[in-house]
């Protein structure tokens, strides 16, 4: 069964493997979306494939746009954010190695977008949850999760 994960409003994920070693993805980012904050991931790495359009990458020292055809990885630890800034939807096959919670995450994400409690709250519950798998890199964001973190977390039960 392909599940259909969506991480906020316009960015969605086609799974298309899972296994604990690897989970991959068929992630579509829709026109002019959304910025997510800067992150890391503490324990995985990420290998982006464009299939379709141009994502823009914000890591730490620049911003590089990788269209059709091109490549780019993440190695853990890397501070980045992506987004797509075109006007036509871009499609990237996304493979994260190893997988630990990845899914869970997503899943997770999922959940608050689908029951509309995408609040500040709830997300830093699930960012404090999944501390392991996404770390925002943001002074003002890692405080916030810390302080709101735990109640958003409890809310989640």
């Amino acid at each position: 069964m392909t599940a259909t994960l969506t991480l906020n409003g316009s960015e969605s994920l086609v799974v298309r493997e899972s296994t604990p070693d690897r989970f991959e993805v068929e992630a579509t980012y829709q026109p002019h979306g959304e910025r997510p904050p800067q992150h890391v991931h503490p324990h995985h790495d990420e290998e982006f494939t464009v299939l379709a359009g141009t994502i823009r990458v914000g890591f730490a020292d620049r911003r590089q746009d990788f269209a059709a055809g091109e490549s780019f990885v993440v190695p853990r630890g890397t501070a980045h954010h992506m987004w797509n800034p075109g006007a036509e939807p871009a499609v990237l096959r996304w493979v994260s190695t190893p997988a630990g919670r990845v899914e869970e995450f997503f899943t997770a994400m999922d959940r608050l977008q689908r029951e509309g409690r995408a609040g500040l709250v709830a997300l830093a519950g699930v960012l404090h949850h999944y501390r392991d798998v996404m770390r925002p890199t943001s002074p003002v964001t890692r405080a916030a999760v810390r302080v709101l973190g735990p109640l958003g977390a409890r809310a989640r039960r």
